[in-house]
């Protein structure tokens, strides 16, 4: 790992507000600055940068942090890539940051990173070579050219399984780490071979562009599986893996969009009709992971999957998700007579191509379209519920004659009258301008903690710890018990770091969090957390007085909850009678403690 002081070193040479504006616009706004967050589908700036802490947090999606923090999440890196980038950033030079070294794990990563660098480069070279004959001929059968065979790192593992092997083990990489790396196995001789070999190889990518594994592509005839995906290996999970994700993360963003297809060759596809903006998901449903990383480009997905039923079904599925993560979206109108976007290029060139993926539709134009197709609405629950989602949408429309269109569909697909739907949308409306509940559903938001007396208190005095040695003092001298697990957590860190260094700030707590906390989950909801306890301002400076006033309040609501908790166990099967003769028991010590309160 890097040096501890190496990286606080670094932090103090940054200027956080110059970072995030090397990646997205910042304005200065009073003492501090605002941005658009890039980690949400935001539409007013709701982070916030503090120059003066060295912090940024954003309101809305909770994500907060440091400079190193914005980096590693924007980038998607380590958080030792991340301390690198911003030295490269800033341009800072030490000899620490030669001697240090990356940790076992990281190091057993680079040495697999290298069999693959390696062996994709052995792979391009053999399709231009005799053995890779049959391998290009394959490729122009596909209209796929020498610059689409460059930019895509395409390549040929060579008939003779063998061949790879040996070139690897020439280039001093072990058996062990090419088995690891799922291309290596064994024949009937008990040889170490290529399980690629023969096969067109289409390379497949991490988030910083690196190599991870491959798909390998049959060219001849045969029983065995047309294509060949990398097994799960250490650098490759196929659910956290966007195929094109590193070269689409770079125009997504000048486009304005990212398209999301099904397979690899649709974005070679797409690709060559010009659209560079594209990923795929590798033939798996929509993950978190995917989510995650297609929200990081925080432009508008247009979801282009398969025009199949199954297509159509994972694509109405990924509206779900995208919708619960706040992403903006559109659909591509499923095409007519071909199936995916390989199928539209090699049938119709690159001009109609790009009409039908411009051809853009939204949820509910997809979604009358889809039930039409499948009659997928089989009970009346269902029915009610799709009628019950679309009554936003339908009181959004001003134009009469779109909305008697859009009626007349909803009716076709649910069977419901034209005048049932129409009177139901009046109902709905009408309770919109009474700001009465327009439907049964709840907004819930569980991520949204609601703080009772207990825990504001305890907030209170973590933002002191983090501002004052003293507080820190008083906590440790008074054994402060904090019921919060989270502000707990905090405060040992704090505690920890103040122990060792005799000072403590939130930027230095950040970097004590990155390097300790070994859950990317808990680090960021303690950074979060710990960032904007500290960006409160209402708070009073401290003082002993105040910091006594803190520890009474968390003693006596303590209490309380203690007991509740006894109160709640002891009425447990009792008969309603001593239920009673409990209840008055409690009150009468309860007045009593209060009582001596007052004297």
């Amino acid at each position: 790992m890097l040096d501890h002081a190496l990286v606080e070193d670094i932090l103090h040479a940054s200027d956080i507000v110059d970072v995030i504006s090397s990646y997205i616009t910042v304005t200065k706004k009073g003492r501090n600055y605002v941005a658009i967050c890039p980690f949400h589908d935001d539409k007013n700036p709701s982070m916030m940068i503090s120059k003066e802490k060295q912090i940024f947090k954003c309101f809305v999606c909770d994500t907060g942090g440091n400079a190193i923090t914005f980096i590693q999440k924007f980038e998607n890196l380590s958080f030792e890539k991340a301390v690198r980038k911003l030295a490269d950033l800033i341009n800072f030079s030490d000899s620490r940051l030669e001697t240090s070294t990356l940790n076992n794990r990281e190091d057993e990563n680079e040495k697999l990173y290298a069999v693959l660098f390696d062996l994709t480069k052995f792979y391009k070279i053999s399709l231009h070579a005799n053995e890779g004959k049959e391998g290009l001929e394959y490729l122009t059968s596909r209209h796929i050219d020498e610059d689409v065979i460059q930019h895509f790192e395409i390549g040929y593992a060579p008939s003779n399984q063998l061949l790879s092997i040996k070139f690897l083990q020439a280039s001093k990489h072990s058996l062990k780490d090419m088995e690891t790396v799922g291309v290596a196995g064994h024949n009937s001789e008990l040889q170490y071979v290529d399980k690629n070999a023969g096969r067109v190889i289409f390379p497949l990518w991490n988030s910083n562009g690196r190599v991870i594994g491959y798909s390998a592509r049959r060219i001849k005839d045969g029983n065995d599986a047309k294509y060949i995906n990398s097994p799960e290996t250490p650098l490759f999970q196929k659910s956290k893996v966007l195929y094109n994700y590193h070269n689409a993360k770079k125009t997504a963003r000048l486009d304005g969009y990212c398209y999301v297809l099904e397979g690899f060759m649709d974005v070679i596809a797409l690709y060559r009709a010009g659209i560079k903006s594209a990923v795929a998901l590798m033939g798996t449903a929509l993950t978190n992971s995917q989510v995650m990383m297609l929200k990081q480009l925080n432009v508008e997905i247009r979801l282009c999957l398969d025009s199949d039923m199954p297509g159509q079904s994972a694509t109405l599925k990924a509206l779900e998700i995208l919708e619960k993560e706040g992403i903006k979206y559109r659909i591509v109108h499923p095409f007519a007579e071909v199936k995916d976007s390989d199928e539209a290029m090699n049938k119709y060139g690159k001009d109609v191509v790009n009409q039908m993926i411009n051809t853009l539709i939204d949820k509910i134009q997809f979604a009358l379209l889809y039930y039409t197709k499948s009659n997928g609405l089989a009970s009346i629950d269902e029915r009610k519920k799709f009628v019950i989602d679309f009554l936003p949408f339908l009181a959004s429309i001003k134009s009469e004659l779109e909305l008697s269109d859009y009626i007349a569909r909803i009716s076709k697909i649910t069977n419901f009258d034209r005048n049932v739907i129409f009177t139901t949308l009046k109902k709905y409306k009408k309770n919109l301008q009474s700001n009465l509940p327009t439907t049964p559903m709840l907004d819930f938001h569980p991520e949204k903690r609601v703080l009772k007396r207990l825990q504001l208190t305890e907030r209170a005095l973590i933002y002191q710890m983090l501002n004052s040695n003293e507080a820190i003092e008083f906590y440790q001298k008074r054994n402060v018990e904090i019921s919060d697990e989270i502000y707990y957590k905090i405060a040992n860190y704090i505690v920890n770091y103040y122990m060792e260094h005799h000072h403590v700030s939130i930027n230095e707590l950040i970097t004590e969090i990155s390097y300790s906390e070994s859950s990317e989950e808990n680090k960021a909801l303690l950074i979060g957390e710990a960032t904007k306890i500290n960006l409160d301002r209402h708070y009073p400076k401290c003082n002993i007085d105040l910091l006594e006033d803190y520890l009474k309040i968390i003693k006596e609501e303590r209490t309380k909850e203690y007991d509740s908790f006894i109160l709640k166990n002891s009425l447990k099967n009792k008969t309603d009678e001593t239920k009673l003769q409990i209840l008055l028991e409690h009150n009468r010590k309860l007045n009593e403690r209060l009582n001596k309160k007052e004297e």
